[in-house]
């Protein structure tokens, strides 16, 4: 097929030569992969596999918007392809639908009516790009029907798109909630707008190039329309101005088109919808990108992201005609990498890379086949707040990451920067002094990069004599990037009356998110009988001796008969408990942890009481059903502590 491009544009280079893809010759002619025609395969696809089409136009500004196609009844069907490189679209135009704009635009005659779009399957991931001209368009009440011609066509990999299940919805209303398309200065997006960003798992993202009259003959003005996915919440609002969203760049096909556009024309747009109730999310800004220690500072560990500030935005309710099928359980990307927060809204204290620590692994603890306590000793004294995590940089263990397109065995493995956070699990002196030494307790992640190899290490170790020494010896080199979180033990003042109050803490953890609360109990521990806090422990787990058995450890209750009288430890499993663990304070109950336990217990944790506080700690779906509890039971959200993990 005949390539639709001469070479890379102005923008494209310089996005290329910051990443240095223009010294990788397998890369240098990668645009002649885009075709000047749509391939049969191509168009078939998209007249007979999409229930919506998000194409990229312009306004009578210039602007870029993304606007979402889709039939009146949101069935497929609403894209023909009528003769070579040309594609009928007949679709609905909901309010604030940004298509109006380009028939505005078009109208007034001010700037050529170029489009760009994308189809997305979602239900298998398949995925086709194109570029192209309006050639012409009639409305008729909200139909609109358009004949695009496509001059640039190019499929794409299925990376970081998110497959669920949609039905039409032909009822959808699709009214404005919101219309702001000039935003003045000190403007913010709504509370709305940014719970609908940061509960996203899927962008639409459009861009522009605009070509000088100088480059216009060999790199036309073209749009630019691509998808881009991650786990809901990868994309980021600051919360300092409340209007620059953050988009962080992923590992891909390194065509680098988006950001090109980007760096030659600073404009972007981003549209999101919310499969499950049809609202819309339009938005429009300025962007830039940003590569190395500039990305890092405004989100720590991303190489690469671009900034869209908001110039204008509009909120459609329940406009899209298709929704997600009751009932589908969506299925994330595997490629995507856990979220990352920005740097103004983490309370982690990182070191610089000059100054990080060197963290030695001096001994190693199994407490079951795949959870163990591995004990490092830094370099440099650490201020490790009970509670707090640590994050460490494993790549002086396992090298530098090479560039991977798709790896179908480990997908994770192509954004993985080889840094972890982990909570501590015991810090000496942890929190009043500065310490050297710190534990980790950990859960080995069957097919993950990291903890494979350090279970590796403690089998071997264990496996050994005085297998301590032999750890140290094995010098496991990694370095302490910093210390990060707030889900801390509350602070106190040590008293050795027992005339003080006493506070409620509520502590409800799932599996191996017991390890905040370890280092907790460690710490009141050395209070003795009377801290200044009543402990409800609750756990759910399918290892309740490991757990339990961490609990008395954390405590020094190896010869205890009773647990101290300030905890109570209610366990949920469906696994017997050795007698090991039937003291009094430990009570067992059958099954998973539900919100019935919480309603029945309501009184006994206190939860009405305003000096009550819940941390929960565990997987996703195990802390929501926790906090949808405390919601129930009218617990307010200012006195519920979160403290997720992903991997």
């Amino acid at each position: 097929m005949t390539p639709a491009l001469k070479g890379w544009h102005r923008g494209e280079r310089i996005v290329r030569q910051r990443l240095g893809y223009d010294k990788l010759p397998e890369t240098a002619l990668f645009y002649l992969r885009i075709h000047a025609e749509m391939p049969e395969q191509h168009s078939t696809f998209y007249s007979t596999r999409l229930e919506f089409l998000p194409v990229c136009v312009l306004d009578e500004d210039g602007r870029p918007w993304s606007s979402i196609l889709a039939d009146k009844d949101g069935k497929l069907g609403f894209v023909r392809h009528p003769k070579f490189n040309t594609l009928d679209i007949t679709a609905k135009l909901w309010p604030g639908e940004p298509f109006w704009k380009v028939l505005k635009a078009t109208e007034l005659g001010q700037h050529p009516a170029l489009i760009a779009g994308v189809g997305v399957e979602v239900s298998t991931r398949r995925r086709n790009k194109f570029a192209g001209k309006v050639l012409k368009a009639a409305v008729k009440g909200d139909i609109v029907d358009a004949q695009l011609l496509v001059n640039e066509a190019l499929g794409n990999c299925p990376k970081y798109i998110a497959v669920r299940q949609l039905e039409p919805h032909p009822s959808a209303s699709g009214f404005v909630l919101e219309d702001r398309p000039y935003l003045t200065a000190g403007e913010r997006l709504s509370d709305e707008a940014i719970a609908l960003i940061q509960e996203s798992d899927t962008v639409w993202f459009g861009t522009a190039y605009v070509a000088t009259d100088e480059e216009s003959s060999e790199h036309p003005s073209h749009l630019g329309m691509n998808h881009r996915g991650g786990r809901p919440g990868f994309m980021r609002v600051k919360p300092s101005d409340g209007r620059t969203v953050v988009l962080p760049d992923f590992s891909g096909d390194r065509y680098m088109t988006s950001l090109g556009n980007v760096e030659a024309t600073p404009l972007a747009s981003l549209t999101f919808i919310s499969f499950t109730t049809g609202d819309i999310l339009y938005i429009t800004g300025k962007a830039r990108n940003l590569f190395g220690a500039e990305a890092k500072a405004v989100m720590p560990f991303q190489d690469g992201l671009t900034e869209i500030y908001v110039t204008g935005y509009t909120y459609v309710r329940d406009a899209f005609p298709a929704r997600q099928v009751p009932g589908c359980q969506v299925q994330p990307s595997p490629y995507s990498p856990p979220v990352k927060l920005l740097a103004e809204e983490d309370s982690s204290s990182l070191f610089s890379q000059e100054a990080q620590p060197k963290a030695s692994l001096i001994r190693v603890t199994m407490h079951s086949p795949t959870i163990a306590t591995f004990e490092w000793e830094s370099s440099l004294p650490l201020k490790i707040i009970p509670g707090q995590a640590i994050i460490l940089d494993f790549r002086p263990l396992l090298g530098e990451r090479v560039y991977q397109h798709m790896s179908d065995d480990k997908p994770s493995v192509l954004n993985d920067d080889f840094i972890r956070t982990w909570t501590v699990s015991s810090a000496s002196n942890a929190g009043s002094h500065e310490t050297r030494n710190f534990s980790l307790t950990i859960r080995e992640k069957v097919g993950g990069a990291v903890t494979p190899v350090l279970f590796s290490i403690a089998r071997k170790a264990s496996e050994s004599q005085g297998y301590p020494e032999e750890a140290n010896y094995l010098d496991v080199p990694v370095h302490v990037v910093g210390i990060a979180g707030d889900f801390v033990l509350p602070q106190f003042q040590q008293s050795t009356t027992s005339a003080q109050s006493t506070r409620h803490l509520v502590w409800v953890a799932g599996g191996i998110g017991i390890t905040p609360f370890l280092s907790m109990l460690a710490v009141l521990s050395r209070v003795g009988n009377n801290p200044p806090f009543k402990i409800s422990l609750i756990i759910s787990t399918r290892e309740p001796d490991v757990l339990l058995s961490l609990i008395t450890i954390s405590l020094g209750l190896e010869e205890a008969k009773h647990l101290p009288p300030y905890i109570t430890v209610d366990i949920f499993t469906g696994v017997t408990v050795s007698d090991t663990h039937t003291r009094p304070g430990f009570v067992r109950h059958e099954g998973r942890l539900g919100s019935a336990f919480f309603e029945k217990k309501k009184a006994v944790l206190e939860l009405s009481q305003k000096g009550t506080e819940v941390f929960v700690c565990g997987p996703e779906a195990f802390e929501r059903v926790v906090l949808d509890s405390m919601s129930r039971l009218g617990v307010d959200s200012g006195r519920v502590h979160r403290e997720g993990f992903a991997y």
